[in-house]
């Protein structure tokens, strides 16, 4: 009687159970891949040259991110640093993590334009793994468009179109070439030895200032920050600390607090120079003043000088220069006009928000470089570098709570254009995006 009762069951079980089949076991999940060694191998050494280059930390993971796609290298996460690249990879049991640092020595402008190619080469699937890492260890270890002599005479013409900018006097011009030759040559000496480059700011800065206020103030009856101050603007870190703004006003916490201590450090240092450079000499006489500056031609003239020198200095790629003139002329112009009714800091934001717009719209053209490649030149233009650097010197001078009122309103005016940065940005995005040559800012 159980027998049957056990068999009746189990055959009404049977019955039941018959339309969903045999049971079988669920399949486990699909455990992801470990990317080939070259493809992170790449992803690592990109994110320093992007660094280097200039991008923010936020974008240059943004590119990772999308290298990364391109090769199918899945379950990658990175985390950016100004100086290094963490990259996570999951692989569904413990996760590895790989790292790999830098420096903070920006790259050339032909570097940076043959990175911004090659990102995009990758972006369009024209270039395989192995052949991106070739080509990327070529363009870091490349030399320069122009030989060291020539670097030096582009450092001469550089310091010149910042002296014109500042409407000097027409017996200072000579002095800029010969002092723009001086630091040149000392830049190009500190490439070959680091100890100098560690010490390059301070030992400029006391050489320019000393020199100028022991002889040169005096045998030109000028105002000694009339010549050093468009002598040392190149050495302010008007980029680092614009950068830094921008990182920290989208939420990257770690990366502007470290850009910003760096910038404020080299800030100091550069005043250290400059205050040693003054004990040196002492304080020269006061100017006759009696010599007229050169006319309201000046500075718009020293903005075409200017990106001559900044394009043989920075080792600017073929082709690149009526484009980085025409961003130079618009940043230039946008500022100086709009400053007659905005004042500073209104100048500077609207500068900051046009400029960039510009920059895309001439990387769309056929022959137009990418946009790191005009707009990071606009910053010695866009950063009020003469005010800033005049309020430092004032500080270590006589009048001393002018200077710190100068210093404040040149960091100020910092903010105003990394505001203007990220509007920029929002609106490039419109005109980047609808282009086959999006290089990212």
């Amino acid at each position: 009687m159980v027998n049957r009762v056990g068999s009746d069951v189990a055959e009404f079980a049977r019955r039941r159970l018959e339309p969903f089949g045999p049971a079988v076991d669920p399949e486990p999940e699909p455990v992801p891949a470990s990317p080939p060694a070259i493809v992170l191998d790449l992803l690592r050494h990109l994110g320093l040259a992007l660094s280097r280059g200039g991008d923010a930390t936020e974008r240059v993971r943004q590119i990772l991110e999308q290298v990364a796609g391109v090769y199918a290298a899945t379950g990658v996460t990175f985390f950016v640093v100004p100086t290094g690249v963490f990259v996570r990879v999951d692989t569904g049991g413990p996760s590895r993590m790989d790292f790999e640092a830098g420096t903070s020595d920006p790259l050339r402008l032909d570097q940076i334009d043959a990175l911004y190619r090659l990102v995009d080469d990758i972006r369009h699937g024209s270039v395989d793994a192995e052949s991106a890492s070739t080509r990327l260890d070529a363009l870091l270890t490349s030399r320069p468009r122009f030989g060291g002599v020539v670097s030096v005479l582009g450092s001469g013409v550089l310091t010149v179109g910042l002296g014109l900018m500042l409407n000097p006097r027409a017996s200072a011009l000579p002095v800029f070439l010969t002092i723009g030759f001086l630091v040149g040559g000392l830049r190009w000496w500190a490439d070959r030895e680091r100890m100098l480059s560690v010490v390059l700011p301070v030992v400029t800065a006391t050489l320019v200032t000393a020199t100028v206020f022991e002889w040169v103030a005096p045998a030109l009856d000028a105002p000694p920050l009339e010549i050093v101050i468009p002598t040392l603007v190149t050495f302010l870190p008007g980029a680092a600390l614009t950068v830094a703004t921008v990182e920290l006003s989208t939420g990257d916490m770690l990366a502007g607090s470290a850009r910003l201590v760096y910038g404020l450090e080299r800030l100091l240092v550069l005043t250290f120079g400059i205050a040693l450079g003054v004990e040196i000499a002492g304080f020269p006489p006061p100017s006759g003043g009696s010599a007229a500056s050169l006319g309201g031609w000046a500075p718009w003239a020293g903005v075409v000088v200017f990106g001559i020198g900044q394009f043989i200095a920075s080792s600017a790629p073929r082709g690149t220069l009526g484009w980085l003139l025409v961003v130079l002329y618009v940043g230039y112009g946008v500022q100086a006009l709009s400053g007659l009714v905005l004042g500073t800091l209104g100048a500077s934001f609207l500068a900051a928000t046009v400029v960039l717009p510009v920059c895309y719209a001439i990387q769309s053209r056929r022959s137009g470089p990418p946009v790191p490649v005009t707009f990071l030149p606009t910053f010695w233009l866009l950063v009020p570098g003469a005010l800033g650097l005049q309020g430092v010197a004032r500080i270590v001078g006589a009048d001393q709570a002018a200077g710190l009122g100068d210093f404040i309103s040149a960091l100020l005016s910092i903010v105003a254009i990394a505001v203007g940065v990220v509007v920029g940005s929002g609106l490039s995005e419109r005109i980047g995006r609808a282009t086959s040559t999006w290089r990212g800012v």
